[in-house]
């Protein structure tokens, strides 16, 4: 009886950890700073879709470029590039868009800039 207990639990306590790691910032140490970024060419804009610009990913102790690409554009969210910065690598992640605040009331949208404070 137990076990049939536990394995639910520990399931629900896993979806519940989600949503917190996706708010945490990730790196990695490593030895040097990533080579000079290659040149692309950006494609022309794609409705719904955000260009990743290419970037050095940091894996098994090497950096591997990655190319740029689209991806689906992710409502109330901007990219966040990778970078390199006193031995640490933060990986790319979309963060939360606190650039405009955005309010609804009796049927009409107001969009405003938020203040830098």
């Amino acid at each position: 009886m137990k076990a049939k207990l536990i394995a639910p639990l520990v399931a629900a306590l896993g979806f519940t950890a989600i949503p917190a790691m996706s708010a945490t910032v990730e790196y990695v140490e490593v030895q040097s700073p990533p080579p000079a970024l290659q040149v692309e060419t950006v494609p022309a804009p794609m409705s719904g879709q955000v260009w990743i610009p290419g970037y050095y990913d940091y894996v098994d102790g090497q950096y591997v470029w990655k190319s740029g690409h689209f991806e689906p554009q992710r409502e109330g969210y901007v990219y966040v590039a990778p970078r390199y910065e006193h031995g640490k690598y933060y990986v790319s992640r979309w963060d939360e868009d606190h650039t405009y605040k955005v309010k609804e009331k009796h049927g009409k949208i107001k969009v405003k800039e938020k203040d830098s404070d």
